[in-house]
C-alpha cells in the first residue's frame, strides 16, 4: 500500500520506521536467547537484559531457590523505554559463567539444553537473516 508522505516529512517516516525496526530486532534477539537458555534455577534465563548505551546490569542476585521466567515478549530494558536512532542497543547477560555457556565444550561448561558452544552467536546470526523480512512486515504494515 502506497502512503503519501509530504517531502518535508520523509526524514520523520524514515526515522520512525528505523526505530521501529529496531525495536523488532531487539526483541527477536532477546525473545530467542530467553527461550534457549538453560534453566537450572532459572537465573541465567531471568538475567537477560537489553541496555540502552550501558550494560550495567548485574544479572539477578545469586541465592534464591527460584527465580520467576521473563517473558519472552515482554523485554527487560534497562535506562529507556523506547528505542531511539543514534544510541546503541545491546542485549547481554552479566552472570559470571554466562560467557563460558556460550563458548565452553559440553561438559566443561556449556549445557546440554543449548545443544552446546554457539548458541548465542548462532542466534545473533539467525536475526540478522530474518532482518529483510522484518524490515518488509514493518513497511506493509503503512
Amino acid at each position: 500500500m502506497a502512503v503519501n508522505i509530504k517531502i518535508t516529512d520523509i526524514g520523520k517516516h524514515a526515522k520512525g520506521k528505523y526505530e521501529k525496526l529496531i525495536a523488532v530486532v531487539l526483541a527477536e534477539t532477546y525473545k530467542s536467547l530467553v527461550q534457549k537458555s538453560p534453566v537450572d534455577t532459572g537465573r541465567f534465563k531471568a538475567s537477560w537484559a537489553i541496555g540502552q548505551n550501558d550494560s550495567s546490569f548485574p544479572g539477578e542476585p545469586a541465592g534464591k531457590d527460584y527465580y520467576p521466567q521473563p517473558n519472552p515478549e515482554q523485554p527487560r530494558k534497562i535506562g529507556y523505554q523506547k528505542e531511539r536512532v543514534g544510541n546503541v542497543y545491546t542485549v547481554y547477560n552479566n552472570l559470571p559463567y554466562a560467557e563460558k555457556l556460550e563458548t565452553a565444550s559440553l561438559g566443561k561448561g556449556s549445557s546440554v539444553q543449548t545443544n552446546g558452544p554457539g548458541w548465542v552467536r548462532a542466534t545473533a546470526k539467525r536475526v540478522q537473516s530474518i532482518i529483510p523480512t522484518l524490515t518488509a512486515r514493518i513497511e506493509a504494515e503503512s
